[in-house]
């Protein structure tokens, strides 16, 4: 690769649509530099292979979680490869910014910016701090392509989720404040939410785990939560199992979800988890994982739309580098 950085711009993301795009100030002030703006796929798709093309390596971010989840996705269905050589930078600009939290850039005025891209292309470059991450290679009927992204959820967290950003999320109203709140009015009354369909967002869905895969039981699931992230927003911590095993922590919630308060206590606080297997709760590490699972799915604030059923298969990258 030549190297060089490009620009990515999600107009209507949160942030960004309220207070202005800095990247687009500094594609002004370095006309050099190409700027990608966020569109749906396939457009979006072509313009980041037309950069990867070009022989670009690096890639500024500025937008959500649905936007770093967009690059990652495209750049990998340009060449599944190519992840381990790029690197990323995020940049806050949506209502989840889980992914910038976790491995975002720490200074983003125009100047800092400025001087990241133009010093993209030497990767000795001391100022220049790298942080190394994986992330999860999502797949299953109904997608076109493998997603890849931090977040999976499926049943009552991804309706949960998805309710969250539809319809507790006001006007003006993002980030991790309106995301806490909104956690507690779910968790003081938890049964009283109705989804879409006018069903509870809280139900049981159905679960088969593939082989390999003891810790699954097969049957009605509250939720399932995977990640490569020990953390996630708000600095909740609900994964307890053994990391030595792999790089995908997943979380296992049984139906029904019994003494759902207290654990989510535990998950907030992240004292006692162990405890929680007692109640039915599973969490452990693994390589990879494969399920079937009759509800939603969602990733980093996504629905997918999975066939229904959907047979599932996550995996992880190879490490991918962080600007930070």
């Amino acid at each position: 690769m030549k190297g060089g950085a490009a620009l990515v711009v999600n107009q209507r993301s949160h942030l960004v649509s309220r207070k202005g795009s800095r990247l687009e100030v500094l594609a002004r002030r370095d006309p050099s530099l190409p700027l990608v703006q966020f569109e749906a796929a396939p457009a979006f798709d072509e313009a980041i292979g037309n950069v990867l093309r070009k022989g670009r390596d690096t890639f500024l971010i500025e937008g959500g979680d649905g936007t770093v989840l967009a690059v990652l996705t495209a750049c990998y269905a340009f060449d599944p490869d190519c992840l381990s050589r790029l690197k990323f930078g995020i940049l806050p600009g949506g209502s989840t910014n889980l992914a910038h939290e976790r491995l975002g850039l720490r200074k983003t005025s125009l100047d800092d910016l400025a001087r990241l891209a133009a010093a993209a292309p030497g990767p000795d470059d001391q100022q220049q701090s790298l942080t190394r991450q994986t992330a999860l290679i999502v797949e299953g009927g109904g997608l076109p392509r493998p997603q890849v992204g931090f977040l999976l959820s499926t049943g009552a967290l991804a309706l949960a989720m998805d309710h969250v950003q539809q319809h507790m999320f006001g006007e003006g109203q993002r980030g991790p404040l309106a995301i806490a709140s909104s956690l507690v009015r779910l968790a003081a009354r938890p049964y009283h939410f109705l989804a879409e369909d006018g069903q509870p967002l809280l139900r049981p869905s159905r679960l088969s785990a593939g082989e390999r895969h003891a810790e699954l039981p097969d049957g009605e699931h509250g939720f399932l939560l995977a990640s490569t992230l020990d953390r996630l927003s708000l600095g909740l911590s609900p994964f307890w199992g053994d990391d030595g095993k792999g790089g995908l922590n997943v979380t296992y919630a049984p139906w029904p979800l019994a003494g759902l308060r207290r654990a989510l206590l535990r998950v907030a606080s992240g004292w006692g988890l162990p405890a929680l297997q007692g109640r039915g709760y599973r969490s452990f590490a693994s390589s990879s994982l494969n399920f079937t699972v009759d509800s939603p799915l969602m990733l980093d604030g996504e629905l997918l739309a999975l066939d229904r059923p959907a047979s599932v298969r996550v995996k992880t990258t190879e490490e991918i580098q962080w600007l930070r």
